[in-house]
């Protein structure tokens, strides 16, 4: 699943995005990327636990394509 991270400008907030994300239950990969501001995650998760994971670090966050 794709989302949207706003508010990130290094490689450090990636890092951090990443972190945060990692420690949500049922997430099993993260790959954030600073270029396009987006963050693909795969695993069995709360769409909404990983934003307010990334939320809770400082960043923006929503759901690139919100599933139907």
């Amino acid at each position: 699943m794709k989302f949207n991270v706003t508010g990130m400008g290094c490689s450090a907030c990636s890092a951090k995005v990443e972190k945060a994300t990692a420690a949500v239950e049922g997430v099993e990969a993260v790959a954030v990327s600073l270029l396009t501001n987006s963050m693909q995650v795969e695993g069995n998760f709360d769409a909404a636990a990983v934003c307010e994971a990334v939320k809770a670090v400082g960043f923006g966050c929503e759901e690139a394509s919100p599933s139907k």
